[in-house]
């Protein structure tokens, strides 16, 4: 898989969920060394009437093959004047970009040409206002079928949400608000710059952005923000994200005199406008080949880099057994009942544009040796049978699908990124483990292989 189509992957997958973290029953209390370097860090911002700095957006984790990054330049004024440009990257492609003028803003993803526009709240804090109660008021789109409205993708943008909060008015009761701990660890170098590390901590992070997450802030006469962290091993239940590691680094500050002939807006000539970008997006991105918004006559290049897929640590161990339903009838599927046939799981989930690449390729080679004792599954994972079936219905996909509600079948797998293939020998033990899509070719060519060496294998009774 491209560079390019896995940002836009993760990028889509954040707009279409709200993460809830686990809570640590003894959390800090508001320390008052580290309250204190949150309010000098707030007043100083309130001496500027605007801002500009760049923020980078990087993931690493077991399911990704290269870290990722995405940056933007981010320009700030009171009261109500923004943007926040993607840096366009031949490999990364772009994201999501914003802009206010005072007036209108308008949200755009300028590699799908589509765009929203709505009204601009008067000031920073009814923006802030209006982000989150989009946020929070029941758009968790892994629980239910709506799409978040298009405002509440401005949160996609780390640095641009983090700007909008340090220009609005009473930031400091506004992250109270949002945190039960606050603790200052101490001194320490960020990016080459002397730094007071702050860890926050929250009792109820689901509609949070700040709880459970670590900050740098410059040390000196101008306490800059540096950098977040959020903790992602308090991800709770989620084992696609879990395993991954989010960093945020904020860079290039300036404080330079800015009016709203600085902040445009007008849409490129190309653009369609929409109503719910989201929605818009996700249907442009399944029109185009592999599911992720490139051009039709870009396919998935193999080799388009090198790397070593890790040893998955369930290799060679048993298989855990599970019982699930499937989609289309309710019926149990067990897997020791399948024991003596090679199984092939496929764990992944609608809005998953690798997964969607690779599942018909998945599906052709299984096909190819079903006489022969090989059963595929495709494992929804944690997505409501409604949302699965319509996706599926129009796919006119056939092959069996199974619903991991809860996504306890895939920790017990130790599932961390999807699309996530398992093959299972006769005897129950995983003979195979493959995360992410290289490619029809690549993918075809490794299946076919697998399976004819585990269709080689003695039977478990003989």
């Amino acid at each position: 898989m491209t560079p390019s189509r896995m940002i836009a992957s993760v990028l889509l997958a954040a707009s279409c969920t709200t993460i809830g973290l686990a809570q640590d029953d003894a959390a800090p209390a508001i320390q008052p060394e580290a309250r204190a370097v949150m309010k000098r860090m707030f007043d100083f911002y309130k001496t500027m009437k605007g801002a500009t700095f760049t923020s980078t957006l990087s993931m690493t984790g077991a399911g990704l093959p290269m870290e990722l990054e995405q940056t933007s330049m981010v320009k700030i004024a009171r009261p109500n004047l923004f943007q926040a440009k993607t840096k366009e990257d031949p490999m990364m492609g772009g994201g999501i970009d914003c802009v206010g003028n005072g007036k209108n803003i308008m949200i755009s993803m300028a590699m799908f040409d589509l765009y929203s526009e709505i009204a601009s709240p008067a000031d920073f804090t009814k923006l802030r206002d209006e982000i989150n109660d989009s946020q929070t008021n029941g758009m968790d789109a892994m629980d239910m079928m709506a799409s978040p409205p298009s405002i509440a993708m401005i949160n996609q943008d780390p640095g641009l949400a983090f700007g909008i909060l340090l220009f609005s008015d009473d930031p400091m009761t506004a992250m109270l608000e949002e945190i039960s701990g606050m603790t200052l660890v101490g001194t320490e170098e960020y990016n080459g710059v002397e730094a007071q590390l702050i860890k926050f901590a929250g009792e109820d992070a689901a509609g949070s952005n700040l709880a459970n997450i670590e900050m740098w802030i410059a040390t000196g006469e101008k306490p800059w923000v540096l950098g977040m962290q959020p903790d992602m091993d308090a991800m709770e239940g989620d084992p696609m994200m879990a395993d991954m590691e989010v960093k945020i680094s904020i860079k290039d500050w300036k404080s330079p005199e800015l009016t709203a002939s600085d902040f445009d807006s007008t849409p490129e000539e190309n653009w369609t406008r929409v109503d719910n970008l989201m929605d818009a997006v996700m249907a442009k991105a399944n029109e185009m080949q592999g599911g992720m918004g490139m051009p039709e006559d870009m396919d998935f290049p193999d080799g388009d880099f090198e790397f070593e897929e890790p040893e998955h640590p369930t290799l060679g161990t048993a298989a855990p057994d599970f019982t699930l339903k499937t989609l289309r009838d309710g019926k149990d599927v067990t897997l020791s009942d399948l024991r003596g046939k090679v199984v092939v799981l496929d764990f992944w989930a609608t809005w998953c544009g690798p997964c969607v690449a690779g599942l018909p390729t998945v599906d052709k080679v299984t096909s190819s040796f079903k006489d022969k004792g090989v059963v595929f599954y495709a494992v929804d994972l944690r997505e409501p049978a409604n949302r699965v079936q319509s996706f599926v219905d129009k796919k006119k996909w056939t092959f069996p699908v199974l619903m991991d509600e809860k996504g306890s079948v895939a920790s017990s797998y130790g599932v961390s990124g999807i699309p996530h293939s398992i093959v299972i020998g006769k005897d129950g033990t995983i003979l195979n483990v493959h995360i992410g899509f290289g490619g029809a070719e690549a993918m075809e060519k490794q299946l076919t292989e697998e399976l004819e060496a585990a269709l080689g294998q003695p039977d478990p009774a003989s």
